[in-house]
């Protein structure tokens, strides 16, 4: 049987899009360096002031060197998305309160996922809109 992938094909898309975006600028500066760990497929998302300045490809234990770092399978990932689309799914913050997928090096970083959660949020939410 062949193993799932995560859907991860839209962030470029979703980056190009946003940084385009004054209703994304207008969420406020964000600086944030966030690891996707998703299965065993790892990115580095960076955003810089009111942008989402690269996206990296890396391995996943390099995925350390991240601010926070969102960690789900690829089945909850996958499913995630498409429950964001169809406005089912919670919001990252509230999934993160009752099963924790979100992680920090030390409780100063974790406080950024909170700082920048709507920031966060919208470049899920826009990949999610374009992952269909």
């Amino acid at each position: 049987m062949a193993k799932a992938k995560p859907n991860l094909d839209w962030l470029t898309k979703a980056q190009r899009q946003l940084n385009k975006d004054s209703a994304f600028r207008k969420l406020g500066s964000t600086d944030l360096k966030l690891g996707l760990l998703i299965g065993d497929v790892a990115r580095l998302v960076t955003f810089e002031a009111f942008e989402i300045s690269s996206i990296l490809e890396m391995d996943s234990e390099d995925v350390r060197d991240a601010d926070l770092v969102i960690n789900m399978s690829v089945r909850e990932w996958n499913a995630y998305l498409r429950q964001r689309k169809a406005g089912k799914a919670a919001s990252l913050m509230s999934v993160d309160v009752e099963t924790p997928v979100v992680y920090a090096q030390n409780p100063l970083k974790r406080l950024l996922f909170e700082r920048y959660n709507l920031s966060i949020q919208a470049f899920v939410d826009r990949g999610a809109k374009l992952a269909a």
